[in-house]
């Protein structure tokens, strides 16, 4: 649901800037840069990596997305991680024009060397959410490790020079502190990543309202929410 406006303020920082500037490529997709994250971008990033660590190391890789992911955001006992799905859902409302916001499922990927996420689209929710806290290693000679991509012959962003085919992709100059929200039936997927030093996003998946439970064969590879016990469930 919507903060109240006690809570538009966290941490001492503006759930959406006064000012800040949001490029919208197409009606409904929007990417912005916060330049008030470095500090918890590194809250955040310590405090996953032994998680992502400690769940590769039991349970290795889903078959289907070669990412390590950490589900469920809100549970997560740190208030960068509060702050940051407060503020996901308040780009949700704003790119949307919803005056609620449910998060129907949320995760981060952790990408290691040679990661990568194949095309797919979200069939549960209105908006997807993608946030960068740490974008690994870049370098020159590899220009397209790890890039964001959308592919999706629906969008003129992907028919250069008005196509009836998608004859290009798009791949948005994300940074750490980066932000994109899109409509969740976009296809979108990464490149494979081949830096050293781990790649880390975080990405929600949003309603205007809460859906039914899952189905069995929707909530394959998703835990169950631990509620108030945590991450110490959430990874047992």
């Amino acid at each position: 649901m919507p903060p109240k406006k006690s809570v538009k303020k966290m941490l001492g920082r503006e759930l959406l800037p006064k000012g800040q500037f949001v490029l919208t490529p197409e009606k409904n997709i929007a990417e912005t840069t916060f330049l008030d994250m470095e500090d918890l971008n590194r809250e955040l990033e310590s405090f996953l990596m032994p998680y992502a660590q400690q769940r590769l190391a039991k349970t290795g890789k889903h078959s289907a997305s070669k990412s390590v992911k950490i589900h469920h955001v809100d549970a997560w006992d740190l208030p960068a991680a509060k702050f940051l799905d407060a503020r996901a859902q308040a780009m949700f409302r704003e790119i949307s024009g919803s005056k609620t916001s449910v998060v129907d499922l949320s995760w981060a990927n952790i990408y290691f060397k040679g990661d990568y996420i194949l095309p797919h689209a979200h069939s549960r929710s209105q908006g997807s959410v993608v946030y960068v806290v740490s974008l690994g290693d870049q370098s020159d000679d590899d220009p397209m490790s790890g890039k964001f991509t959308i592919s999706d012959p629906r969008l003129a962003l992907c028919r250069q020079g008005g196509e009836p085919i998608m004859n290009t992709n798009y791949m948005p100059d994300l940074k750490e502190g980066s932000m994109l929200v899109f409509p969740a039936s976009v296809v979108h997927m990464v490149t494979p990543y081949m830096g050293d030093r781990p790649r880390i996003t975080i990405a929600w998946n949003i309603n205007d309202r809460e859906l039914p439970p899952r189905q069995e064969m929707e909530a394959r590879g998703i835990p169950p929410h631990p509620g108030k016990a945590g991450m110490k469930k959430l990874l047992t």
